[in-house]
């Protein structure tokens, strides 16, 4: 057997295994658990038009994006400017932010500076929940209740199925293994 081919077979033995201990294990920690909660209490609070709420969808997106608040700063890797990165829980942009207050006419949002702005996206997650779910909601209404798009352009694509397979995936997830009640 070639070196590469050791090392791969190797690997693919060593991911089985944290695969088998991470079901083994508790699924959630005390803390994921704690996020998911407040993300629902959140997400409750603002239906769209029809009266729907996203609760589920927003947590599924808060473990799809963050592992629940594991990992709070994304894409810094491809850009190292902070004011590039996906931020907090949600994984919010800063542009999306500024997208949204426009769009909803958020006198809070607008007066914020893009650093005060960044540091709350940060450093408040129950901030960071608002608006990444009032931005599911607009995602929502602008996608005519349509679901499927509503969760892929979360994500950034218009159809973008392998990130809503993941975030389905992850929805029935928190149903089967969270006791968030």
């Amino acid at each position: 057997m070639k070196n590469s081919q050791r090392f791969s077979f190797l690997r693919s033995i060593l991911v089985f295994g944290l695969l088998v201990s991470a079901a083994i294990a508790d699924v959630f920690s005390p803390k994921q658990l704690e996020t998911l909660k407040m993300v629902r209490e959140i997400a409750l609070q603002y239906p769209n038009s029809k009266g729907e709420t996203f609760e589920n969808t927003a947590m599924a997106i808060c473990l799809t994006e963050t592992s629940a608040g594991v990992f709070k700063v994304g894409d810094i890797g491809k850009d190292p400017n902070i004011f590039n990165a996906s931020l907090g829980i949600m994984q919010v942009r800063l542009e999306t932010a500024k997208f949204l207050a426009q769009k909803l006419e958020w006198k809070e949002l607008l007066e914020m500076s893009d650093v005060k702005l960044v540091n709350k996206l940060l450093g408040d997650d129950r901030f960071n929940a608002t608006v990444a779910v009032r931005f599911i909601v607009w995602l929502n209404e602008y996608t005519e209740h349509n679901y499927f798009r509503t969760v892929s352009r979360y994500n950034g694509g218009n159809y973008n199925r392998p990130y809503y397979y993941r975030v389905m995936k992850n929805m029935d997830l928190i149903k089967r293994e969270a006791k968030l009640d």
